[in-house]
């Protein structure tokens, strides 16, 4: 919606939050959440009220970024007018669970760059997946896939992914943040030494020389030539709606009970910035690889397979997205989710010897442990160096 609204917290009026509940506010109490990198998200909780309407009892409110340099990749990838578009035209249709959203804004501009939207308070009900301290288990893990597969088989090869806000008009497949991992031969070296700044020890564990390897080619001086053709692989395949960040920070489950089974927990997913059209592969690889601890994600083979059975179940046109398709796509995306950690890295890294970082601090550590097993398991290397066969470097930024 166009019109006045608050850009950040401060802003927030009792005036102006009993007209997007419905009911006049007189007061409420606010709390910091975690978890966005892209956003800041908080909840606003005790709400009072005057009269005899009653509204929620808290909501969550979420809004740009507080620092200029993370929105301006939010606006560069139009991050924030996908969310607000997804939530308000699209999200009722998607076979997913959703969070009920009480108003969304916008500043009008053609990609966003101020925005807020209040939406149900999921904690009233429901606990997030923690990344850092409690990431799904294999049980969760399979049921997390399987809901994505019925996201994915919606919507297979639907004209939802020619929308000018989701897809591309000349059906190229480029990540949503695919700008800012084009800047990783640069941002690698300040990576690299924040890293040992904050940590005390190096990004890549000592003499892992296939890493090292896979890094002066990730992030060398053919960078985006290699980036290049993972994209054109990518591009070639089918396309459906993909979530784009199917972490486990960005999805709750209602809360553990007596009798409580995965089989019959309701899942809530959040954050759907980056919302795009691609092949599922990218999808399984950040739903696993940055929120699995190794010894789950390793039973990855089979969970793809399971993966694909689902999909193919529910829209046999499917059946054209093979296998061996879908596992090229997940190792290859975990190469590009890899190079997007190193370049948009640079800017929270920064930050971590704040101590209300603590927790972006350990999560990032975290992150960075599972992928980089998982670039060696999954042999990224070979398929890598196959890639960047014949490669001129890239030109001079």
């Amino acid at each position: 919606m166009r019109e006045a609204f608050p850009r950040k917290l401060d802003d927030v009026t009792n005036d102006w939050l009993s007209v997007v509940l419905g009911a006049r506010v007189t007061g409420y109490r606010t709390e910091i959440l975690e978890g966005s990198n892209l956003s800041d998200t908080y909840r606003l909780h005790a709400i009072t009220y005057g009269g005899d309407r009653r509204g929620p009892p808290s909501v969550f409110l979420k809004v740009a970024h507080h620092a200029k340099e993370i929105r301006d990749i939010a606006v560069a990838g139009n991050l924030y007018t996908k969310e607000v578009t997804f939530l308000t035209e699209l999200a009722a249709r998607v076979p997913l669970r959703t969070p009920e959203v009480y108003g969304c804004f916008t500043d009008g501009s053609p990609t966003t760059e101020f925005f807020v939207i209040v939406m149900e308070d999921l904690t009233t009900h429901s606990k997030v997946f923690d990344q850092v301290d409690d990431p799904p288990d294999e049980a969760f893990a399979r049921r997390i896939a399987d809901e994505a597969a019925s996201l994915h088989a919606a919507f297979w090869e639907s004209d939802v992914t020619r929308l000018p806000w989701v897809g591309r008009e000349d059906g190229r497949y480029l990540p949503p943040l695919h700008s800012v991992s084009s800047g990783v031969r640069h941002a690698w070296p300040v990576f690299r030494d924040l890293w040992r700044q904050m940590y005390g020890v190096d990004f890549l564990a000592p003499d892992d020389a296939p890493l090292e390897e896979l890094a002066a080619l990730l992030c060398g001086p053919t960078s985006q030539g290699i980036h290049e053709r993972i994209y054109d692989i990518l591009s070639s395949r089918p396309k459906t709606l993909l979530h784009g960040d199917l972490r486990a920070d960005n999805i709750f489950r209602t809360y553990p009970a007596a009798n409580t089974t995965v089989a019959n927990t309701t899942l809530t997913y959040i954050d759907f910035q980056l919302v795009h059209a691609g092949p599922p592969g990218p999808e399984l690889t950040e739903m696993w690889v940055h929120s699995l601890e190794p010894e789950v994600r390793r039973r990855d083979t089979d969970m793809l397979r399971q993966y694909r059975e689902t999909l193919v179940s529910l829209n046999p046109d499917a059946a054209a997205y093979t296998y061996d398709m879908l596992l090229e796509d997940y190792a290859l995306a975990a190469c590009f989710w890899w190079t997007l950690i190193i370049t948009f890295g640079v800017q929270p890294l920064q930050e971590f010897h704040k101590p209300e970082e603590a927790r972006q601090k350990r999560l990032w550590e975290q992150m960075a442990h599972r992928h980089n097993t998982a670039l060696r398991d999954l042999d990224c290397l070979s398929r890598i160096k196959e890639l960047a066969a014949g490669l001129p470097d890239d030109p001079p930024a």
